[in-house]
């Protein structure tokens, strides 16, 4: 459950952080994959794929952050590279991070690392990797 909350956080950080400033990436239907390193747990976590319809309406951060209780405290975009800080406020849960992401106009990658405190399981570092590709037009 948490890993299915915890992917959803970082698609949506990750997909409006990229679009950010509007870069010259394709808007459409992409495949989004994560893979989330929790030092303090005793089993690795599978990797995650979701697809995402990713459009100039969804790409708006303010609606996306407000949303999530987030807020972003720094952000740097620079050519192709991305880099932000943030923290974010959910169900009792206090979750600060900062990440760096590289994009292209079908692809991107970066890395977010973020640090959550107030979870039943205690308090945890989370290093995540992710990548996205653009796959098609979004459907219907």
């Amino acid at each position: 459950m948490m890993n299915k909350y915890l992917v959803t956080l970082l698609l949506t950080i990750f997909a409006n952080t990229v679009f950010a400033e509007m870069p010259d990436i394709q808007e459409g239907l992409w495949e989004v994959t994560s893979v989330a390193n929790i030092p303090a747990m005793p089993m690795k976590m599978p990797e995650v794929t979701m697809e995402r319809c990713f459009t100039k309406q969804n790409m708006n951060p303010e609606n996306i952050l407000q949303q999530n209780n987030c807020q972003i405290n720094k952000m740097d975009i620079q050519n192709n590279q991305a880099k932000w800080s943030m923290t974010c406020e959910q169900q009792g849960m206090t979750m600060q991070g900062a990440g760096d992401i590289q994009y292209h106009k079908n692809d991107f990658s970066g890395t977010f690392d973020m640090t959550m405190s107030g979870a039943p399981e205690g308090d945890m570092s989370i290093q995540t990797q992710i990548t996205g590709r653009y796959i098609g037009v979004c459907p219907e």
